[in-house]
């Protein structure tokens, strides 16, 4: 066991030469607030923890390359401000509550991390001279700061091993793109030597304009890319069984792998005649994908394995599938799910449908919702010839229990998807609570199509959708591990919405969520600029994720019958084209709810209101007030907001406490963030 005391710290610190994996999540560094790993000091009084590198780092550099004028000292958090400020001089970042080296005669500081730079034998900090750049490069290790962020200035990529740099400049690069010789022979140009220059030049390979490491021919006057400069001869059994061999002459052709067009660099297999991009070598032979429970395989030829003429469609374009070059298909028999290569290494795509890469498709499993179901059978009884739950206690009601009921009842709503009770449902005898059958089954953790490998339902809540952005009581799925999204909440009505199906309205028409899409909806004629919609694959019909729920069929105080959704008016006596509710014009080409009695016609927003799925009597818990508040609609007494002082005319929270006369509008009081509030 070794003592040492440092700097200010009171009391000694004790050694530890390797760390359990249970301390690591826990302990932060204080010296450079980075993960506790590897070797460290530790104070056993106070939890005061240093990595062994932070422990040991000297209290003086002198003739440090960012600073050769005057020696840096070493200091803790308390003098960092009146040392040197708050922010590191190499890297622009905060320096907070950790270790910096300072310049007092300069008033400027820098990370610990920052400034502890690689050294020789000799103490000396590591430096090189390269053809490409005119100043000094130091060479650093991917533990510091400096490379966070940062793209190699030599071919564009991220930093994540030892770098070199230079400061003065602000470029990086690559160990190994340093290392990269100065002169080389290649196939590609058999004619003369290329020689390594930096500059933005255009690849004559790639047909790109780059800035970075080029290999330059001056007598031809031809740039390579250094990244594009393709080896001769692959061989990687891991994405194709053969060796794959440079084709020295341009050419255009059609790559065999993905199916669009290439006139640049090629590979060729002659066993398989196949000619494929360079970049199309690395494809994953096995993906995986939320909109198919089954692993996909990569084929270059779907007519080998299906001996007909039949035609395929792409699941997320739903353009036509050509069998003669590559796609990726299901690996499961009988199974024909198929889908376009450049649809599978979309951006757009992966971010959608979590489009990831399978090492061996015999290690997939499927998700197991068995024993996944929210409710308890009390009693059976026989619907024809299925047997259904008569009586069931579900968790979201568990004060009661719930009844079978086969009979629509469009005045009621579902307490799950917030929709018009149109099939059998479960209801509660005791209180106003309702539920559709298939609501009451869903499960309590499942997949869907969105972005996210698996969702987790939640029973209770006010809550945004992300989706159809509306914002909604009643269930959702909420995504349980989705980075990027903090809090991806959806409501049943986008979750229980398949990526395609067939929605009638005044024809069928098949539909496909295209998330690139941003047309103007059919229904409600405005565009979305993110997300995408629902699109038709044989004409321009377009639905946003809020229009594609709308119920076919709503009531409304103004009319005392259903109303019907009618998806365009084909009146042509102009001054049928008005609101009966709100009095305004509507635009005939677009969606509206109609009383066939009364021959009244009206907005869908008119009808529905803003907020069209948040119950009244819903509970919601305001940051700023002690009690929960209520859901209701004040008709005749218009109470004062106590936000903007106006009348609370829509959609209003009331404070039921005996007492307490809180009231304000829900648009006054929401919150905005994905989940505003969950009061169960």
């Amino acid at each position: 066991m070794e003592l040492q005391q440092h700097l200010r710290h009171p009391h000694p610190l004790v050694f530890n030469p390797e760390m359990n994996h249970q301390s690591e999540e826990r302990i932060c560094c204080f010296g450079c607030k980075r993960k506790g790993t590897g070797p460290n000091f530790s104070c056993s009084e106070c939890g005061f923890f240093l990595h062994k590198g932070c422990a040991e780092a000297p209290i003086e550099i002198q003739h440090h390359p960012f600073h050769r004028d005057h020696p840096l000292i070493l200091r803790q958090l308390s003098s960092i401000e009146e040392q040197g400020g708050d922010y590191c001089k190499v890297c622009h970042c905060y320096i907070g509550e950790q270790f910096s080296y300072c310049c007092s005669s300069c008033k400027i500081a820098f990370h610990l991390k920052c400034s502890l730079l690689q050294r020789d034998t000799s103490g000396n900090f590591i430096e090189i001279l390269h053809r490409t750049h005119q100043h000094p490069l130091l060479l650093i290790d991917n533990q510091n700061f400096l490379l966070q962020y940062r793209e190699c200035s030599g071919c564009s990529t991220e930093l994540v091993n030892d770098s070199y740099g230079c400061f003065d400049c602000n470029i990086f690069f690559h160990k190994k793109c340093v290392e990269l010789p100065i002169k080389i022979s290649h196939p590609y140009h058999r004619k003369h030597k290329l020689i390594l220059e930096s500059d933005f030049r255009f690849c004559n390979l790639c047909q790109i304009s780059h800035s970075g490491l080029f290999y330059r021919c001056s007598i031809c006057n031809l740039d390579f890319h250094s990244e594009c400069l393709p080896p001769s001869v692959i061989k990687d059994k891991k994405h194709h069984e053969h060796p794959l061999t440079l084709l020295l002459r341009p050419n255009s052709f059609t790559c065999d792998a993905c199916d669009t067009q290439g006139d640049t660099v090629s590979y060729i297999c002659s066993t398989c005649n196949i000619q494929v991009h360079k970049d199309c070598i690395s494809l994953p032979r096995f993906i995986r994908l939320t909109l198919h429970r089954h692993p996909l395989s990569r084929n270059f030829f779907l007519s080998i394995h299906f001996h007909d003429s039949r035609t395929w469609d792409c699941r997320i374009c739903y353009k036509k599938i050509n069998t003669e070059h590559g796609s990726y298909c299901c690996s499961r028999p009988n199974c024909e799910f198929f889908i376009h290569v450049k649809c599978a290494i979309s951006q757009e795509s992966k971010f959608w449908y979590d489009i990831t890469e399978l090492e061996n498709p015999d290690e997939f499993k499927e998700l197991d919702e068995s024993g996944n179901l929210i409710f308890r059978v009390l009693r059976e009884i026989k619907v024809g010839d299925n047997v259904v739950a008569a009586e069931i206690i579900h968790s979201s009601h568990d004060q009661h229990s719930l009844t079978f009921n086969d009979e629509i009842n469009d005045n009621k709503h579902c307490n799950g998807c917030m929709m018009p009770i149109s099939s059998s449902f479960y209801y509660c005898s005791c209180c106003d609570f309702f539920l559709h059958k298939a609501c009451a089954e869903l499960p309590r953790r499942t997949l869907l199509w969105f972005p996210q490998s698996s969702f987790r339902l939640l029973t209770y809540g006010i809550f945004k959708c992300w989706l159809c952005d509306y914002d909604c009581s009643g269930f959702s799925y909420k995504a349980t591990d989705f980075a990027g999204l903090i809090g991806l909440v959806v409501c049943l009505r986008c979750a229980t919405t398949p990526h395609s199906f067939t929605y009638q309205a005044k024809e069928p028409h098949y539909l496909f969520y295209d998330a690139e899409n941003a047309s103007n909806c059919s229904a409600c004629g405005r565009r979305r600029d993110r997300k995408g919609s629902y699109i038709c694959k044989d004409c321009n019909f377009v639905l946003n994720s809020g229009c594609v729920t709308l119920p076919k069929t709503a009531r409304h105080n103004f009319d005392e019958h259903p109303l019907k959704l009618v998806y365009e008016d084909n009146n042509d006596y102009p001054f049928h084209h008005w609101c009966d509710i709100c009095e305004k014009e509507r635009d005939p080409k677009l969606w509206f709810y109609h009383c066939e009695v009364c021959d009244n016609a009206m907005h869908p927003k008119c009808v529905l209101g803003e907020y069209p799925f948040i119950k009244l009597g819903s509970k919601y818990k305001y940051k700023d007030h002690p009690h929960p508040l209520t859901f209701i609609q004040k008709i005749d007494y218009h109470p004062l907001c106590e936000k903007c002082r106006e009348p609370c005319q829509d959609l209003t929270l009331e404070c039921e406490e005996h007492g307490c006369k809180f009231v304000g509008h829900w648009k006054c009081l929401r919150v905005f963030s994905e989940v505003y509030s969950y009061h169960h």
